[in-house]
């Protein structure tokens, strides 16, 4: 009996379609996924995914992202942008319930209110993905269950831990999140969201206050990111290179992708080894 496999898309934006490489690759090689849990971008894919849709009709869905001006700078206020989403979702989703996936799914959203981490499983997938995509200050929050939810990255863009809740044995973990390490250290937020730079910092070479604050913002997320992963670890990491990216600069569809399909076939042999029975027994020893 081989182990189940859990698989696990993080938030990211733009950056995740780097996902639907990844799915390519392990639909093309035969890889079972098991259990899909996913944050934010990664919760719109692995939705569309746990209901069947091959990786070439999502990645057909989410170009629209870019062709409605979902995140124009004017005209759209927070609401008219998440019905633009909400439309979106609507034709590739429909009012399908988590009872309708035929995989296992989580959807990982935050409590503004209570500061809990929610991870929603039941009841219509649409408002699960929408409350798990709402990023603060883009799109406004959603109300389930009396709940004011907001996109699951504000407490950590991977989620390991509900994978292994809901029964998977090993994972696989799709982490675009740019390391600080590669990134820009003083870029301004502007630039890491859109793509688009601000006048004034094509040159710059020494802190603002503007690079500071998103600075230490992008050190607060990291530290709680990597203590996260380290608390409960996956089996593989895959990193797509996709930190040019602006975080919702959809323009470019197919360069995440391609990352997402190069990165998940660097590690095809250690996926491969997944599945077999020996791996399980060395996850489950106890550690040295």
């Amino acid at each position: 009996m081989r182990p189940k496999i859990g698989l696990v898309l993080g938030g990211g934006g733009s950056r995740g379609l780097a996902h639907i490489g990844v799915l390519q690759v392990l639909e093309r090689e035969h890889i079972p996924i098991d259990v899909i849990v996913g944050t934010s971008m990664g919760a719109m894919i692995a939705a569309a995914y746990a209901l069947g849709h091959s990786p070439d009709a999502i990645m057909q869905f989410v170009q629209r992202l870019d062709s409605t001006k979902v995140f124009a700078l004017n005209i759209f206020s927070a609401h008219a942008r998440q019905r633009a989403v909400k439309n979106i979702l609507q034709a590739a989703i429909g009012d399908s319930t988590f009872a309708d996936l035929k995989i296992p799914t989580a959807v990982m959203a935050v409590d503004l209110v209570t500061g809990a981490e929610v991870m929603l499983t039941e009841g219509e997938v649409i408002p699960a993905v929408l409350a798990s995509s709402a990023l603060p200050g883009v799109f406004p929050t959603v109300e389930i269950d009396k709940r004011q939810l907001a996109d699951g990255g504000v407490i950590d863009c991977v989620a390991t831990k509900p994978a292994l809740d809901l029964g998977a044995d090993c994972l696989i973990v799709v982490d675009v999140y740019p390391e600080l390490a590669t990134a820009n250290i003083w870029e301004d937020p502007l630039s890491a969201t859109f793509g688009v730079q601000l006048p004034g910092f094509l040159s710059l070479n020494q802190p603002s206050m503007l690079t500071t604050l998103w600075r230490s913002h992008r050190v607060m997320a990291w530290h709680i990111h990597t203590e996260r992963l380290k608390n409960c670890p996956p089996d593989i990491l895959l990193r797509p290179s996709v930190e040019q990216y602006g975080m919702l600069d959809f323009k470019d569809v197919t360069g995440p992708i391609t990352a997402g399909i190069v990165e998940t076939e660097k590690h095809l042999p250690a996926i491969r080894a997944l599945l077999t029975e020996r791996h399980l027994y060395f996850r489950q020893l106890p550690p040295q």
